[in-house]
């Protein structure tokens, strides 16, 4: 188990793992279907489809301690759809089915010396419910594979990194009370960690792989707040964003249904983390506004997500570049 959430820890210069200080309760959200161009369809699911694609760059720190990481353009895609799934107390219904895909290549610099390129990759997928039921979690899984630094202050490029595999995957029940995560360590031959987690509390619960899904469907009136399990410590924890701030977004020959796109939008940007002590890093997001309920053009849209590498060894930069929405 040790082995697996140190793991976690580490895969954090690549995964969103949501780190922000912050005070105050949590109530319970009212979602919108913002990703479609009706936002009121609501139950009416069926049908959906809609593909995500960004690029992802890479932003060094301003100083050079020495130890550093450099990555070449990387890809993130996510992809939505509706299944009709059976639920956990045997029932069936129409379900969201959320998947992403992160693919990108680096290389570590330890005192001058350059170690071999790598190439992590980050596979995920999360089933969860219509807006009624609050987007409430079926199950998830995530693959992860990456190459993490090991050490803040490495003396040599062999103890600058550390290669890590392993899946994750949590089951919920029916009633939303509690949640099985297993962990498996894939590149050792042990055995899978098993742990039953209570999810008891006040407030709106959502799965880690679809939290920054599902702020598409807060529309940013205030600040957000919910709760979800943290994966490297596994235990349940309040998580909330910034009061949003409105931004002017130009986008830049982003596809739009296949046609190049230069609209200049209005955006909220938030940063979004845990509550609590030592919340680490912060993410910052920049999402499209509502246009019109009826009419919404851009669907709420995740359109740039910032994500700080561990220790200070820069940033890595989401930008959307093409987008394919549901049509409905």
């Amino acid at each position: 188990m040790k082995k697996i959430r140190l793991a976690g820890a580490a895969a954090a210069l690549l995964v969103p793992v949501f780190l922000l200080s912050g005070c105050g309760g949590v109530a319970e959200l009212t979602f919108s279907a913002n990703w479609y161009r009706n936002t009121a369809l609501g139950e009416d699911i069926s049908g959906t489809s809609e593909t995500l694609k960004y690029k992802v760059s890479f932003l060094p720190p301003e100083t050079d301690s020495g130890f550093s990481v450099s990555y070449e353009e990387g890809v993130y895609t996510t992809s939505l759809r509706s299944e009709l799934r059976e639920l956990p107390d045997k029932s069936t219904e129409t379900v969201y089915v959320y998947s992403t895909e992160l693919t990108i290549s680096g290389a570590y610099t330890c005192g001058g010396e350059t170690g071999k390129s790598f190439t992590d990759s980050i596979t995920s997928t999360v089933v969860f419910r219509n807006t009624a039921r609050r987007l409430a979690p079926v199950s998830s899984e995530k693959e992860i594979r990456v190459t993490a630094p090991a050490a803040m202050n490495p003396s040599t490029l062999e103890e600058a990194s550390r290669a890590y595999h392993y899946s994750y995957r949590t089951a919920y029940d029916i009633g939303m009370t509690q949640a099985t995560v297993t962990m498996t360590d894939l590149s050792a031959e042990t055995e899978a960690s098993e742990q039953t987690i209570s999810l008891g509390g006040a407030g709106t619960y959502l799965d880690n792989e679809e939290i920054l899904f599902a702020l598409r469907g807060t529309g940013f009136s205030s600040s957000v707040a919910f709760r979800s399990i943290n994966p490297v410590r596994c235990i349940v924890q309040d998580v909330a964003t910034s009061i949003p701030a409105e931004e002017d977004y130009r986008l830049e020959n982003v596809l739009i249904g296949g046609t190049a796109d230069n609209s200049t939008l209005k955006a909220w940007r938030v940063n979004l983390g845990y509550q609590g002590d030592n919340p680490g890093g912060v993410q910052r997001l920049w999402y499209a506004q509502t246009v019109n309920s009826s009419a919404n053009a851009y669907r709420n849209v995740l359109l740039r997500m910032e994500v700080p590498v561990m220790y200070g060894l820069g940033t890595l930069c989401y930008t959307l570049t093409e987008a394919e929405f549901a049509a409905k």
